[in-house]
């Protein structure tokens, strides 16, 4: 199972990030973002991410289109090894940056 957990200002992905999770995903963070816009969300965590294919660039990249539409800046962190590879793969690691 694949999901988004929202606590104090950290939002927590856990579980699988694939082409089969991705919209579900992505669904779930535009709901979560619109309905807590006054939470001020400052980061995305991706320490409880398993597995990852090359969908995690767009549930990456839309997070950070969401929150800047909101005005907050988004900090993505703990993105797990195959992730950055994949972004450096796609010349995505200057856009998305990570800690």
């Amino acid at each position: 199972m694949s999901e988004l957990i929202l606590s104090e200002h950290v939002l927590y992905v856990r579980g699988e990030v694939s082409f089969k999770t991705v919209t579900h995903l992505r669904e779930q963070l535009q709901r979560t973002l619109h309905t807590s816009v006054q939470s001020n969300i400052r980061t995305l965590d991706c320490s409880g991410v398993t597995k990852v294919d090359s969908s995690i660039a767009s549930l990456l990249l839309a997070a950070l289109s969401l929150t800047k539409a909101a005005g907050t800046k988004l900090s993505i962190a703990q993105l797990p090894l195959a992730a950055r590879k994949l972004l450096g793969l796609y010349d995505l690691d200057g856009v998305i940056q990570h800690h």
